[in-house]
């Protein structure tokens, strides 16, 4: 277990008591946390124990998976995921009836109805389309908008899609902690089940996130423990509710049990050019010492703040080709940009540039990007290869479709186990549907496993619901003119689903934790970095956070070469020209 650990590495895995770790970026972050995990489980006594790993990602909690098994470790006794997943699987199921919003049944609003139910609200209350609100709410119940007006409209909003017996990722939360505030015999349950919760990236937790966690381990009276993960200076998550805590203020929430806290500095990861680079973003005046084989070596690190975006595609092929024809493997390269409207074309328009290069790019499948959504699980395990290696996380996610679904028919299963997860995935494995187009295939598909299962979705109001929802909006996405070259063959879906070492592009938001030889990034521009709404009506250090912070993450994914673009003619909607984010700007490059 602690082969080529450094002293840090170990004290952080071997540490007894509850732990906040900060790691600067490449500090072995991940591999610490996921060998803690695996000492912890098999630490565990008995075998209804589980320890839970909260990941920002469902590909962060499959990373964890992968690596555990890859060590031989059992995983039975192990929930990984997002605190959203979690919330719902632990709390709303098999808790949700105590609260009278969650009594009539109910179903995740998916983002193609949140869209147009927004939009019907907006419409209303006369709020123009590209004004947003915020629907989160504080542990009183009160929203979050600045502006009066906008709270009352989240109100409505949830008022009307409550009454639609929908509940959306922020009434999960809210719903969560009230349930454990209100009812202490569900924390206690809970606190007897987990004994040890690991949160990776805690900078991006909200509070209401840290509260749920924390009313379960005050339930525990000292017997469950907390190991948290991160580092602050990559908290680009504040839009989003995220805030950084103190290791006293954590102490607090679990009922004032110690939290002691533990370094990782040294990087693995990027050249020493590198690290001096995008330690002008830092917020602390902590030393980054680069600590890999090619620390000394000068990569490339440039800056084009005059090409025209329009030439923009085709100077990313070149890189890319030119890479390429060095030796780096396609899945060493990441393409980002701060928003995912500005990587859908990128991505379709580099395909179309290189034919005959895989991709592992979620804005080339007219899929919602919503890992949580049930017909979205099915479809990934449906058409994602069924190799060996990825035996373990399709029965896994057999487990999770399996026990969603029993939610709507109760006699089809009594306990979820793994022989019940093993039939499921027989019968998945043994769906054929000789339709080529991808939205029929999905249908076809989707029919027989349900019918195998004794579900007939057109019975079940709220399944048929679901249904229509996810089908419709695939249909709305393939009439987008931004999908009009997408293939809708089932056969392109697919390769979509196994391209995992194909040249990823992702958000900025998107690749944290990830590391790439080679780092290209785009729309680097004020008001992309950091977005207008950390911009106008805030203080002046309130943009210069926040665009640190985006690109520190940014610059800190590469290993050897970054490529940064702030390119020309991207307009506002007052028709003024972007200009290159301020922080950036104050770099010499030579």
């Amino acid at each position: 277990m602690y082969k080529n650990l450094n002293p840090s590495q170990k004290a952080a895995i071997d540490e007894q008591e509850n732990t906040l770790l900060l790691a600067c970026p490449g500090s072995g972050k991940t591999r610490v946390l996921t060998l803690k995990i695996a000492k912890e489980l098999e630490k565990l006594k008995n075998r209804t124990d589980k320890i839970a790993a909260l990941t920002f990602t469902n590909r962060a909690a499959d990373e964890i998976d992968k690596r555990i098994n890859e060590m031989g470790i059992e995983i039975s006794q192990l929930w990984t995921g997002t605190i959203h997943s979690f919330c719902l699987q632990w709390i709303i199921k098999p808790y949700g009836v105590y609260l009278p919003e969650l009594q009539n049944s109910y179903s995740i609003l998916d983002e193609f109805k949140a869209s147009i139910l927004k939009d019907d609200i907006k419409n209303r209350f006369n709020i123009p389309r590209f004004k947003d609100f915020i629907t989160r709410k504080d542990r009183e119940g009160n929203y979050l908008n600045e502006e009066r007006d906008l709270n009352e409209i989240a109100e409505a909003y949830h008022n009307y899609i409550l009454e639609k017996n929908l509940i959306d990722f922020d009434l999960i939360l809210y719903f969560s902690y009230q349930l454990v505030k209100r009812y202490s015999k569900i924390s206690n349950n809970l606190s007897r089940i987990f004994r040890y919760f690991f949160i990776d990236e805690f900078q991006d937790t909200q509070d209401l996130q840290y509260a749920i966690v924390g009313e379960i381990m005050k339930s525990s009276k000292g017997n469950s423990n907390i190991f948290l993960v991160g580092d602050p200076d990559q908290g680009i998550f504040k839009s989003l509710g995220g805030t950084v805590k103190s290791s006293m203020e954590i102490s607090e929430e679990i009922g004032g049990y110690k939290i002691k806290e533990l370094g990782l500095s040294g990087n693995y990861r990027s050249t020493q050019r590198l690290i001096d680079l995008y330690s002008n973003f830092q917020s602390t005046d902590i030393s980054i010492e680069s600590l890999a084989d090619y620390r000394n070596e000068d990569g490339i690190i440039s800056l084009d703040r005059t090409i025209h975006k329009d030439r923009l595609v085709e100077r990313i092929t070149e890189i890319i080709q030119e890479k390429i024809s060095e030796g780096v493997s396609p899945n060493e390269i990441c393409v980002l940009a701060p928003q995912w409207n500005m990587l859908t074309s990128m991505a379709r328009k580099l395909k179309s540039h290189l034919p005959n290069i895989e991709f592992d790019a979620p804005g080339l499948t007219v899929l919602p990007r919503k890992p949580d959504n049930i017909w979205y699980k099915l479809t990934r395990i449906i058409l994602i290869a069924r190799e060996p290696s990825k035996y373990l996380i399709r029965m896994k996610w057999a487990k999770e479709i399996l026990e969603e679904l029993a939610i709507f028919n109760n006699n089809i299963i009594d306990v979820v186990d793994s022989e019940s997860s093993r039939k499921f995935l027989k019968i998945i494995n043994s769906i054929t549907s000789s339709k080529e187009d991808a939205i029929e295939f999905l249908e076809e598909s989707f029919t027989y496993l349900l019918q195998k299962i004794g579900i007939d979705y057109m019975d079940n109001d709220l399944l048929n619901e679901q249904w229509s929802s996810f089908f419709t909006g695939l249909r709305r996405r393939y009439e987008r003119p931004e999908f009009s070259d997408i293939p809708k063959d089932i056969d392109y879906m697919r390769r979509m689903f196994n391209t995992r070492d194909g040249i990823v592009i992702n958000t900025c938001q998107g690749v944290k934790g990830e590391e790439f030889h080679t780092v290209i990034a785009f729309g680097l521009l004020r008001g992309y970095v950091p977005h207008w709404s950390q911009i106008i009506n805030q203080p002046t250090n309130n943009e210069v956070e926040e665009a640190n912070k985006l690109l520190y993450v940014i610059c800190s994914r590469a290993k050897k070469e970054l490529f940064l673009f702030a390119e020309r003619a991207r307009y506002t909607s007052k028709k003024s020209e972007y200009e290159i984010c301020h922080q950036l700007a104050s770099i010499e490059f030579s």
